[in-house]
């Protein structure tokens, strides 16, 4: 009888592994790769769960609407610099002063240099233009 017992034993231990196995075959969990569609909803709330990121408040602290008369003069600035920008195309000299900036632009012989002070911070840009005709 133990004979009988060792030999079913070491069949069934020999053999089983072939009874249980199958072949391997990845499923994709990511819906988006594949997967089944209803882990979807799974994957979303576990990713939500995990976001760390705070929205931004929506109060708008520290900003205040233009008044109809600060937009008027910034229209106003914004054109007399237009038109002088067209001069500087043109190669004519000219000068412009507003509250935050000074410009000066001069020709000689055809060598245009525009010197821009910035009137809050004092700090001077220099711009030379170049190959323009002299001014007549």
């Amino acid at each position: 009888m133990t004979s009988t017992k060792v030999a079913t034993f070491s069949f069934l231990i020999l053999f089983s592994s072939y009874s249980w196995s199958g072949n391997l075959v990845y499923q994709f969990i990511n819906p988006n790769f594949g997967g089944n569609p209803l882990n979807g909803p799974t994957l979303l709330n576990a990713a939500q769960a995990q976001n760390s990121y705070k929205a931004p408040s929506s109060s708008f602290d520290g900003y205040q609407q233009p008044s109809a008369l600060d937009t008027f003069t910034q229209a106003i600035q914004s054109q007399l610099l237009g038109s002088l920008m067209g001069n500087v195309s043109q190669g004519k000299p000219g000068r412009l002063v507003t509250p935050d900036f000074v410009i000066n632009v001069t020709n000689t012989d055809g060598q245009l240099m525009m010197n821009i002070l910035d009137r809050k911070t004092n700090q001077t840009s220099q711009v030379e233009i170049s190959g323009l005709s002299s001014y007549q």
